[in-house]
């Protein structure tokens, strides 16, 4: 076997929101760890997405203030849902229960990924990019040894801990023997990039448009307002239906931008089409708690079932993970700081995941998906908890399961009375 050429206290593989945010926690809570953040990309690189981020993620950046790598980006200051029957909804993004903040950017990935990995390369993690990872395994003292390579040669690393933050189709998942997620707990996305110079004269206001069950039957679709006249757009359905209705990705994306026409909006200039797998967190991997390795992000399964968002939850998992083992790095307890950081990120985020799961039900049905929206329009407090679903951990009680059951029984015009008495 080849010498070890580096050895970490930590090493994580996939250098995107939240590797870099792994990274930067380990050595805010404990700067004296060695810390190795690896990446098969060169960055700055490209990544399919939605480019939003919202209250959620500032967040993650203020624990260790650095949010001022969205200084001077616009802020979107509303969600605009549309339905079947061309119903649609304007709302201002509510103030959401657990967050400082109520605001929503939308960032090109190739930009927002590189400027959080930068926050990470100057906190002294050593980050090394180029590098594919190739497979790992335990040596005698429960340490991990990894290899790499690149186009030329190979390389082995050792760590005390292992992390995998290296996407949807996740190398260091699939040595776990973890399986993929099923068709049905998944979904396949296509996104684009096209110049818009009157989106937001159609919208009055810098507006996240979500678009269900019209350009894709079970599915819903997205355009979000970047700087100047840049849009992202994009449409997503569950893998199970892509299959089962023989759909074509690019066909679907054709069908919205008319969509989008047909609503006023110029689109110009479509480019950089890519589509892209989402594991929902609707069904989640279990690790081996014999082994010092960890998963966060996609990687572990943990995009939001109803909005296809995940970069806010993989960057709490990665300081999840870092404040419950940080301290046990080259201990006997780290297993038990792995699955206490596993058992605290379910807590906290179970109810919301299934909450959302529930409603990507709900609006798989365009008969329902009309009936929110009518009770939308005329209830505030529906629209806002549908929106904290969106982009807080917002979550079905008794009481609000109560609640919306009657809003939905009763007639729109005597809600709409209700409403406004």
């Amino acid at each position: 076997m080849q010498d070890i050429s580096k050895e970490y206290d930590v090493l994580i593989v996939g250098a995107g929101p939240a590797g870099s945010n792994a990274a930067i926690s380990y050595k805010k809570l404990n700067p004296g760890l060695r810390v190795g953040l690896i990446d098969k990309a060169i960055f700055p690189r490209d990544k399919s997405c939605g480019d939003a981020i919202g209250p959620g993620v500032i967040s993650a950046l203020k624990r260790f203030n650095n949010e001022h790598i969205l200084d001077d980006e616009p802020q979107v200051v509303s969600t605009t849902l549309y339905g079947p029957d061309n119903i649609g909804i304007q709302n201002y993004i509510p103030e959401v229960k657990n967050k400082e903040d109520s605001i929503v950017y939308v960032i090109p990935r190739i930009d927002l990924d590189n400027r959080i990995l930068n926050l990470a390369k100057n906190s002294d993690v050593d980050v090394i990019e180029g590098l594919n990872f190739v497979s790992f395994e335990e040596d005698v003292n429960k340490n991990i040894v990894v290899k790499f390579k690149n186009q030329d040669e190979e390389f082995l690393f050792s760590t005390r801990l292992l992390i995998g933050a290296d996407g949807a189709n996740s190398r260091v998942r699939k040595q776990l023997n973890l399986k993929p997620n099923s068709d049905w707990h998944k979904a396949i996305a296509i996104r684009a990039y096209v110049d818009s110079p009157n989106y937001i004269e159609i919208f009055k206001e810098r507006t996240l448009m979500f678009e269900i069950n019209v350009s894709a039957e079970k599915g819903y679709a997205w355009a979000f307002p970047s700087k100047g006249s840049l849009l992202n757009i994009g449409i997503g359905v569950p893998v199970s239906i892509f299959k089962k209705d023989k759909l074509n990705i690019n066909k679907l994306l054709e069908d919205f931008i008319n969509q989008l026409e047909s609503r006023g909006v110029i689109v110009e200039n479509i480019r950089k089409q890519k589509s892209y797998m989402l594991p929902f967190a609707s069904s989640r991997p279990k690790l081996n708690k014999d082994m010092n390795v960890a998963l966060i992000g996609d990687a572990s399964s943990m995009i939001n079932p109803m909005s296809g968002e995940g970069i806010f939850y993989g960057m709490e998992a990665g300081y999840l993970l870092a404040k419950n083992t940080n301290e046990l790095i080259g201990s006997e307890k780290l297993s038990s700081g792995i699955s206490k950081y596993e058992k605290e990120f379910s807590k906290r985020f179970r109810k919301h995941y299934l909450s959302c799961a529930l409603a990507r039900l709900i609006l798989q049905s365009p008969f329902m998906t009309k009936r929110l929206l009518k009770v939308a329009s005329n209830d505030q407090d529906t629209i806002d908890f549908v929106v904290e679903l969106l982009f807080d951990e917002a979550y079905l009680t008794l009481t609000e399961v109560f609640k919306i059951t009657y809003k939905f029984l009763i007639p729109t015009r005597l809600l709409a009375f209700i409403s406004k008495n």
